[in-house]
């Protein structure tokens, strides 16, 4: 009986001693601070507790441990607008390991983190960052919020992290050695320098090809490679460090709002890029109404919730995106050459978004790295739709210089016609009289032309005759003229030509690739070229009669002969009689 009086009273001092244990309970397990991983992400649990009335002091929280709940580190948890965030960090930098620590929040977007720690008077070291507040106030001026770490080698410490935001938020915590981080900030400056100086680069040289060309999309795509520029910036914080450091309540609300501007410059781009309206009027006009939408729903921030827009915003822009992708479908319906550029400039944002928006939405884990991929996405965007700016812009140009030039230029080769070659040689002749400048006239023959077109048709023939010009445009310079002056017969001037030795070199690398069959064609076909040349500065022949009279050469060789390149040679001159009148003696 004593026995078991003795238990009961055991039990009893147990239950009401059980509030002290839990109060006091052994300590969470702290986070190692070794120097041998110099920078790593905490992924073991941590402690937290949300303040929904935001009026708890440091003081407070402190003397509160019961508040706190352990759960992961990348916990998603619901904030808005009122809601506190606390978390409780138990730091530990082992004996032997001196080196100095720095604590990361990689996320531009944070309205306010604030560090405390303990210090030797009893009060609280506090450091402060996030958008919403001034750079002057931070700590230390970055992208993002960082912290110095006060350790005390071989304790534990307690830190409190205080986190303010507008929307629900996961918190990736990373932690790095002093060099690692200074590492770690000299590349993330030299990769987003790298990435936006090239867009501010294409942006330039849209303005070079407005200056050239006088078309009026080259300054839409500079101003939308300069739009994508500052998205870029803000979403990565550089604009928040450079430009609204003394305004940050505008960093705040850019960072939504740029890229809904983006997106439906983006899809304004895409419009006057491939002219829609040609075959697609009512999906143009469709378009149009997205982008101007898209852009005027920045006016969502003024008149619902942050939480509620940013929501929306997301929505926003993944319908743009895909709306954008449905351009892409309708330009390959129509036959436009640029649509697998407009595929690569929006499938990419199309991903990146969707991983945002259901990150958003709690419906994958966050990832902090998301934002320099969907950054990389956006600005991909940029040299993509230019270079399929540019294609279009040479494909008109090219239709208009065509047309400028068909009276001048042979419909099938694009070579001079005989009456503007012939001019070319007028003035060539008389350079070579007046300045003996050294110029070389040549008339090649394709002499087995006709036999391609009667036994393999006019196709297989106008075709022999467009690589003929392939094969002709190697052997020549861009300053040398060159005209089709008969069926298969062209006439070249060379430039600068003074020897024989050196238009024959030329003539044989054109009669050898004559002789490599052409593609896609079987049976093999080969081309048989002749040549007939002349130095006129050294045979000023008249430039009315010097096109005949290499015909005539040329008409002279056999198909079959050992010499397929010949010189026309000085007319025979015969001595005059000499006379003599003598006078009468």
């Amino acid at each position: 009986m004593p026995s078991l009086l003795a238990r009961l009273l055991l039990a009893l001092t147990c239950l009401c001693a059980y509030p002290t244990w839990a109060t006091n309970s052994a300590p969470f397990e702290p986070v190692v601070l070794g120097d041998g991983t110099p920078s790593f992400e905490i992924a073991s649990d941590i402690q937290t507790w949300i303040d929904t009335s935001s009026k708890a002091t440091i003081e407070a929280v402190a003397l509160s441990p019961k508040n706190f709940t352990s759960g992961l580190a990348l916990t998603r948890h619901p904030l808005l607008d009122k809601d506190t965030l606390w978390i409780k960090l138990y730091l530990l930098r082992p004996a032997g390991n001196n080196a100095d620590w720095h604590l990361t929040i990689p996320l531009p977007f944070l309205d306010s983190a604030t560090l405390y720690q303990p210090n030797a008077t009893g009060g609280w070291n506090v450091q402060t960052a996030g958008d919403t507040i001034a750079q002057a106030n931070w700590n230390k001026r970055w992208l993002y919020p960082e912290f110095d770490l006060s350790l005390t080698t071989g304790a534990t410490q307690v830190a409190y992290l205080r986190v303010r935001n507008f929307k629900h938020v996961s918190i990736p915590l990373r932690l790095a050695t002093k060099p690692e981080r200074e590492y770690q900030r000299i590349l993330e400056a030299i990769l987003l320098g790298l990435l936006l100086g090239a867009l501010v680069c294409l942006s330039l040289l849209s303005v070079v090809r407005y200056l050239e060309h006088g078309e009026f999309s080259d300054i839409w795509a500079s101003l939308y490679a300069l739009l994508i520029t500052l998205t870029v910036a803000q979403i990565n914080g550089v604009l928040n460090v450079f430009l609204w450091a003394s305004v940050p309540d505008w960093g705040n609300y850019a960072y939504a709002t740029m890229p809904l501007i983006a997106m439906g410059a983006a899809l304004l781009f895409v419009r006057d890029l491939y002219a829609l309206s040609t075959h697609f009027h009512r999906y143009e006009a469709f378009l149009s109404s997205v982008g101007w939408g898209t852009i005027a729903s920045v006016l969502l921030y003024a008149v619902m919730p942050r939480s509620a827009a940013d929501k929306i915003s997301y929505i926003i822009l993944l319908t743009a995106t895909v709306i954008g992708l449905g351009a892409t479908g309708v330009s390959w319906l129509g036959g436009s050459s640029i649509w697998r550029w407009l595929m690569l400039a929006y499938m990419p944002q199309f991903l990146g978004l969707s991983a945002l928006m259901a990150e958003a939405l709690g419906w994958v884990p966050t990832m902090w790295e998301m934002r320099y991929i969907t950054s990389a996405c956006v600005a991909l965007s940029v040299p993509v739709l230019v270079y399929a700016l540019s294609r279009a812009t040479h494909d008109r140009k090219e239709l208009e210089v065509r047309a400028n030039h068909l009276p001048t230029q042979d419909a099938l080769t694009g070579l001079l016609t005989r009456e503007v070659f012939q001019s070319h040689l007028d003035d060539a002749v008389q350079r070579s009289i007046e300045h003996r400048e050294p110029i070389s006239l040549v008339l090649v023959h394709i002499i087995n032309h006709a036999h391609i077109r009667q036994s393999l048709g006019d196709p297989v023939a106008e075709q022999s005759l467009l690589r003929a010009v392939v094969k002709l445009h190697r052997i020549l310079r861009d300053v040398d003229p060159a005209g089709r002056v008969g069926t298969a017969h062209f006439a070249l001037l060379l430039d600068g030509v003074a020897t024989r030795q050196t238009v024959t070199e030329r003539m044989v690398q054109l009669i050898a690739s004559g002789l490599i069959p052409l593609p896609g064609l079987y049976p093999p076909v080969t081309l048989q070229f002749h040549a007939a040349c002349v130095l006129l500065h050294e045979n000023p022949v008249a430039p009315d009669t010097a096109l005949p009279a290499l015909e005539a050469l040329l008409v002279s060789m056999s198909p079959h002969t050992r010499r397929p390149i010949r010189f026309l040679e000085p007319a025979p001159t015969q001595a005059a009689a000499l006379q003599s009148e003598l006078s009468p003696t």
